[in-house]
C-alpha cells in the first residue's frame, strides 16, 4: 500500500476535478456518440442508477465506519454531492461511452486495485478511512458501479431484459426512496433516526411498504416479460400490456411510489416527505399523461383507447377487465390442482376459461403475448383474474418463482445435454 502526503489545496482541487472532469468528459463522449441512441440511452441509466446507489452505499459505509468524509459545503447527508454526482457520471456514462466493448468486470478492476489502492489512504481531511475500508470499497463495487456499467452495455446491446429490468427497479428505488427523502428532510427539518423509532412502527411500517411495492415491482415485471421493454419510455415496449396487475390499475408504479412515500411519512414523522406524494400526481398529470397521448395512443390506437375506458390511472378496480379471456388447464386427477380450482371457483374469477387434460397445471392468453406458464407461475396468474386482493398475491408469487424459474432452467437444461 503506497500512502502519499498530499496537500490540502490538491485534495479540494482533486474534490472538483472529480464533477468537473467527468461533467466534461460525458459531453464530449456524448457528443462522438450522439449516432447512436442505445449507447447514450444505456449512458443516462447506468448515471441514474449509479446516482441512487452510490448514495445509499455510501451512506451505509459511513454508518458502518468504512470511512467518512470531512468538510461541510455542498453536502447532502454528510456526502459531497460534487463527488457523489461525479461518481455517478465517471462510472457510468464517461466508462460506457469510452469503453462500450470492454467487459465492465476487466474495466473496473484495476481503477478499484490500483486507484483505490495507490490513493484512498492519502485522501484526509478530504476522506477518513476506517477499519476495513477496502471492503467498503469492493462493496460499492459490486452494488453499484459494475451493475451501472453492465446495464449501460446491455442496454445499448440490446439484451439481457430482465436483468435490466432488474437493475433500473433497484436505481429507481435508491432514487425515490433514499436520495429523495434525504433531501426533502435536508432542506425541511429531519432525519432518518430510525433506531429511534420503536420496533413495532418499524416492523409495520416495512411491512405496509413491502405490499405497497408490490404493484410497482410486478408492473416492471409484467413491461419485461410481455411487454419486451422497460418502464421507462426511453426504451419502451413492444406491446401493450393490459395483463397483471395492469388489468387493474393504469400507473401502478406510480401509484406504488405515491403510497412508500406517505408510508415513510409516517415512520419518519415527517410530513414534507409524505407530502413528496402530490409529486407523483404531478407526475402523472403532466409526463405520464403526455406520454400516453403522444407514444401508446399513437403506437396502440385502438388497444389503447378501449384499455382507457375500462382501467382507472389511480384507482384499482376491485374485479379485472381483460379484453381476452386466458386459459388454465388443469388436470382433475389431480388433488393439488383440484383444490387450486376450486379456490378460484369461490374468488370468482373474470376473463379466465379454467379446461382439464391430463400434466401440469397451465395458464396462457396467447392474444396478450403470455406465453404458457405452468405449476406456481399458472396458479399466481390466474389468481390475477379474481380481485384486487388475489392480484396483490399472485403479483407477489410471480416476483418470486419466475426469477427462481429463470435462472434454474437454463442450469437444469445444462443437465440434459450433459447427460
Amino acid at each position: 500500500m503506497i500512502e502519499l502526503s498530499l496537500p490540502v489545496w490538491l485534495l479540494w482541487l482533486l474534490r472538483w476535478g472529480l464533477f468537473l472532469g467527468p461533467l466534461a468528459a460525458t459531453l464530449v463522449l456524448a457528443h462522438r456518440r450522439r449516432g447512436d441512441q442505445r449507447v447514450l440511452i444505456g449512458g443516462l441509466f447506468a448515471f441514474l442508477y449509479g446516482l441512487g446507489t452510490i448514495f445509499v452505499t455510501h451512506q451505509l459505509a459511513a454508518h458502518v465506519g468504512w470511512w467518512r468524509y470531512g468538510g461541510a459545503t455542498l453536502m447532502l447527508c454528510d456526502i459531497p454531492a460534487d463527488i457523489w454526482i461525479g461518481g455517478a457520471l465517471l462510472f457510468g456514462p464517461v466508462l460506457s461511452f469510452a469503453f462500450p466493448r470492454i467487459s465492465p468486470l476487466v474495466l473496473l478492476m484495476p481503477i478499484v486495485l490500483g486507484l483505490h489502492g495507490v490513493l484512498f489512504l492519502s485522501l484526509p481531511p478530504l476522506l477518513y478511512p476506517g477499519s476495513n475500508w477496502f471492503l467498503g470499497v469492493l462493496f460499492v463495487f459490486v452494488t453499484a458501479h459494475l451493475p451501472a456499467l453492465y446495464l449501460a452495455q446491455w442496454t445499448a446491446e440490446h439484451r439481457h431484459l430482465p436483468w435490466r429490468a432488474a437493475i433500473l427497479a433497484v436505481g429507481f428505488g435508491c432514487l425515490a426512496f433514499a436520495v429523495l427523502p434525504s433531501a426533502i428532510m435536508e432542506a425541511m427539518g429531519g432525519e432518518w433516526a430510525l433506531l429511534e423509532r420503536s420496533p413495532w412502527v418499524l416492523a409495520i411500517g416495512g411491512l405496509v411498504i413491502g405490499v405497497c411495492c408490490i404493484p410497482g415491482l410486478a408492473a416492471v415485471q409484467m413491461f419485461a416479460l410481455y411487454g419486451n421493454g422497460t418502464a421507462i419510455p426511453l426504451d419502451p415496449t413492444e406491446r401493450l400490456v393490459r395483463v397483471g396487475i395492469f388489468a387493474y390499475v393504469r400507473n401502478p408504479m406510480q401509484l406504488c411510489s405515491a403510497l412508500v412515500w406517505i408510508v415513510l411519512g409516517c415512520v419518519l414523522q415527517s410530513i414534507w416527505v409524505a407530502s413528496a406524494a402530490l409529486m407523483a400526481w404531478v407526475f402523472v398529470a403532466g409526463m405520464v399523461r403526455w406520454h400516453h397521448r403522444y407514444d401508446l395512443l399513437l403506437r396502440f390506437p385502438e388497444g389503447w383507447t378501449e384499455y382507457v375506458a375500462h382501467v382507472g390511472e389511480w384507482r384499482p378496480r376491485w374485479r379485472p377487465w381483460f379484453k381476452h379471456t386466458a386459459t388454465l388447464t388443469h388436470d382433475p386427477a389431480s388433488a393439488h390442482q383440484a383444490m387450486i380450482v376450486r379456490c378460484l371457483e369461490r374468488l370468482g374469477t373474470t376473463g379466465l376459461a379454467i379446461e382439464t387434460a391430463p400434466g401440469a397445471l397451465r395458464y396462457a392468453c396467447p392474444a396478450e403475448g403470455v406465453d404458457e406458464l405452468s405449476a406456481s407461475a399458472a396458479a399466481a396468474m390466474a389468481l390475477h383474474h379474481t380481485h384486487f386482493l388475489g392480484a396483490l398475491t399472485g403479483a407477489a408469487i410471480l416476483l418470486i418463482v419466475l426469477p427462481i424459474g429463470g435462472a434454474v432452467t437454463p442450469f437444469l437444461a445444462r443437465i440434459d445435454r450433459a447427460d
